[in-house]
């Protein structure tokens, strides 16, 4: 980039060091965030890293006449000034404006840093919009071969809102819905043969919730169910952090799903599981327990679509349109050595440990894979897919 160049020519000419922006800020006499920055844009080996940095225009004629009055170095302030000048007038004739070439530069970042400055500012403007939030929403899958059906897979999940606060009074926002099995996305499945984790206390208690997980309590939510799902919204409460409240349901269905692909089919098919974001959220946590016997072929895969039409699902020919440039790491957990208690869950080992028991699988059978994505988009598939194996024979 031309203005990293022109800068590290400045430096070099009035005897500043890049390495050292305190040093820079006493010998020019000059705010120490102001030489922090123009630091990082000449350090920085990725301009796409680089331009957010860029000071405004008068943050940059502060450094360049402090730098100018420090000696004869008229000539390298020039060379900055004209350079700076071409940026602005590129970024006026092709974007607009600096905050609007800010966010075109965030969609061009990949991995982890993917769409980062968009995200953050996404979850505090939805939640200051619609007046709540929540700081986990997590997803926990259990995937099995069926032992008196092999072809199918006994499948335990379980779904989680940790720590909603609402920054308002809120009434009837949607938490989770129970439907059937839709592989595109719906956060939970809850087929006829669905069976609760963990037993009601009460004929009261909401459908298949997991009160031992929830807190307080004695948390309520409106429960509406119609002929083909059950919904649970949050109620109205406290305002701020003393109403803070944690939802997390679960199920366990038998042959809940097909193990293998059809073998009619030239692509392959997938498993997945997503966690539906549908409220500003700062963390989405996803893990995945699967049988040993299905580790041979599982190679799991983080995707994130965005949801441009709501609750509506995503059209399996269509939805890669909506696919967002955010890539997290997939990690590997070993349930027999490795706990899975976080900082951001401390319950989540005693959450596995209940759905093992509740199951009847023994822990040391499993292998888990955890990921998860900082500030998700709302609303959004936060997604683990897999493809299926071929039946034996096929």
């Amino acid at each position: 980039m031309n203005l990293q160049n022109a800068l590290r020519a400045l430096y070099a000419a009035v005897g500043a060091d890049p390495a050292r922006p305190q040093e820079v800020s006493r010998q020019f006499k000059l705010n120490k965030n102001l030489t922090w920055k123009v630091a990082k844009v000449m350090q920085s080996a990725d301009p796409i890293e680089a331009v957010p940095l860029i000071p405004g225009s008068e943050g940059m004629e502060i450094l360049l006449s402090a730098m100018e009055a420090s000696g004869p170095h008229a000539a390298s302030v020039g060379v900055v000034r004209s350079t700076l000048a071409a940026f602005e007038d590129m970024v006026r004739i092709h974007v607009g404006d600096r905050p609007t070439l800010e966010l075109l530069m965030d969609g061009m970042s990949r991995g982890g840093r993917a769409l980062e400055v968009s995200r953050k500012l996404g979850f505090r403007g939805n939640s200051g919009i619609w007046g709540v939030q929540a700081r986990v929403r997590s997803l926990t899958q259990f995937l099995a071969p069926n032992p008196d059906h092999p072809e199918m897979l006994d499948m335990a999940i379980v779904g989680g809102l940790h720590d909603i606060r609402r920054l308002r009074p809120v009434q009837g926002w949607p938490l989770f819905r129970f439907s059937t099995y839709d592989t595109v996305g719906t956060e939970l499945p809850g087929g006829g043969n669905l069976q609760a984790l963990e037993l009601p206390a009460n004929s009261g208690e909401p459908h298949l919730v997991m009160r031992s997980f929830c807190a307080p309590a004695g948390a309520e939510v409106r429960s509406i169910k119609t002929e083909k799902d059950v919904s649970h919204e949050l109620m109205d409460g406290p305002v701020g952090a003393r109403g803070s409240v944690t939802f997390v349901f679960g199920g366990l269905e038998r042959s809940a799903v097909p193990r293998y692909s059809s073998a009619l089919r030239q692509s392959p098919e997938y498993g997945e599981m997503g966690a539906l974001v549908t409220m500003p959220t700062e963390f989405v946590h996803v893990d995945i327990l699967v049988h040993r016997d299905l580790l041979d072929s599982f190679v799991p895969e983080l995707v994130v679509y965005g949801r441009p039409f709501g609750g509506a699902a995503l059209e399996p020919a269509t939805r890669e349109n909506y696919r967002l440039p955010i890539d997290e790491p997939i990690v590997r957990i070993d349930p027999a050595r490795d706990s899975f208690a976080t900082d951001m869950l401390p319950e989540q080992q005693n959450l596995v440990d209940a759905v093992f028991a509740r199951a009847g699988w023994n822990r040391k059978d499993f292998s888990g894979f955890r990921a998860g994505v900082p500030y998700p988009p709302m609303p959004s598939t936060v997604m683990i897919r897999y493809a299926l194996s071929r039946s034996p024979g096929a």
